[in-house]
């Protein structure tokens, strides 16, 4: 049965193939929007995505984004998004990518 991530937890998963694989890595860096488009099997439009690595010496911590008065989170635009079926992510898609099959709700 295919699992529903949560925005987190395609971010942990991402996290963990890139500390496990080099060459997903190395795409990762390289083209953080289409591997990500690859690996969820979803175009991403005008969505930016930057991939930024951690050193010996310096880590990043990501600062979530609060949405504004009047306007919906993640969250409460996932509880009301309608008119797309879920899909299914594909890590074989990925340069250097692993046999893992995971389902988003998008």
């Amino acid at each position: 049965m295919a699992q529903k991530l949560t925005r987190g937890e395609v971010q942990d998963l991402v996290s963990k193939f890139a500390a496990e694989n080099p060459k997903y890595r190395a795409a990762l860096i390289a083209d953080p929007k289409g591997v990500l488009e690859r690996q969820l099997n979803a175009p991403m439009g005008s969505v930016k995505v930057k991939a930024v690595a951690d050193t010996a010496d310096t880590y990043h911590i990501v600062v979530p984004y609060i949405a504004k008065e009047g306007e919906l989170s993640d969250a409460d635009l996932e509880k009301v998004a309608g008119g797309l079926a879920d899909k299914t992510a594909n890590c074989n898609e990925s340069p250097g990518a692993m046999n893992t099959f995971i389902q988003l709700n998008l």
